[in-house]
């Protein structure tokens, strides 16, 4: 499905899909406009002017330049699409044996039917509630396929998950402002300072993507953070006063919106031997983030 031509605009499709993200809630209800002859289910036939229930249960697949928004891409498994170089090799999709794999996956889960349904594969702590439920029923396949299967399943839900939560505007934002406190080795700082440190240092995340090359300032920030209760005080740093924001106020929204493996992956890169083996220590000790049992937004 091409999100262009059919999405674009369309909020009753858009809520359809949204809908679609468990059975118990996937299906739709629409006025029928003639008699029903050809769908024997008693359960959405209808005559004509009765309301009928449309079922939206099914897997699917979209793709979109840009961002897809947000109460979407929360219930999709988000991969990134990247234009191939000269010196890339990959196969057609004309050239996929459809059919062949249609017919295998059939087969495999015919045979472990009783398998599947009482699964509980082990989840990955770093993932949040909502991706857990997504890649629940992936990882238990995985389980079932053994081998080396089992790993690459988590090791894919990882770092997907990851990847699409660092596409979120204000999880990246938080992210970069936590950043800036860990890297100033600070607890409270000026709206102008930050806002500075964000222009300057964060030039391509996705918050910024928002402002189109535009830069940022201290009402605007305090626009996006004013729903997660953060609002900018009169503070004292020195000598100087002004408005800006203490570290302890973002707290709850740290643990809440920055991805747990986005921050596990900075520590790393900070503490990475260098090419003389030496291990640098991170520049601070950076404020606890996002933990497996958080809440998604």
């Amino acid at each position: 499905m091409k999100w262009t031509t059919f999405l674009s605009g369309n909020d009753q499709l858009k809520g359809i899909l949204n809908s679609g993200y468990k059975r118990k809630t996937a299906f739709v209800l629409r006025a029928v406009p003639t008699a029903s002859t050809e769908d024997p289910d008693t359960e959405t036939s209808a005559v004509p002017g009765a309301v009928k229930r449309y079922s939206c249960w099914c897997p699917k697949a979209m793709a979109r330049i840009g961002r897809f928004p947000d109460t979407l891409a929360d219930r999709c498994i988000i991969i990134r699409m990247h234009r191939k170089t000269a010196r890339e090799q990959c196969t057609r999709s004309r050239e996929l044996e459809a059919l062949t794999l249609r017919r295998q996956c059939a087969r495999f889960v015919l045979d472990h039917r009783t398998e599947i349904a009482a699964a509980r594969p082990e989840i990955p702590p770093s993932l949040n509630d909502r991706a857990a439920d997504i890649w629940e029923p992936l990882l238990a396949l995985a389980d079932l396929a053994g081998g080396e299967w089992p790993q690459l399943a988590r090791q894919a839900a990882i770092g997907l998950t990851t990847s699409a939560q660092e596409s979120s505007p204000i999880a990246s934002l938080l992210f970069d402002i936590c950043l800036v406190f860990t890297i100033g080795q600070t607890d409270r700082i000026f709206s102008r300072t930050l806002t500075e440190e964000l222009n300057l240092r964060f030039t391509d995340r996705p918050w910024a993507e928002t402002k189109k090359g535009q830069q940022i300032d201290g009402l605007w920030l305090a626009q996006q953070l004013r729903p997660y209760g953060i609002r900018p005080r009169t503070l004292w740093i020195g000598e100087e006063q002004a408005k800006g924001y203490y570290q302890e106020d973002f707290t709850e929204a740290f643990q809440r919106y920055i991805p747990k493996a986005e921050a596990q992956a900075y520590l790393a890169e900070l503490t990475k031997p260098d090419e003389n083996g030496a291990q640098a220590p991170p520049p601070a000790e950076p404020p606890p983030v996002g933990s497996p049992a958080n809440a998604d937004p």
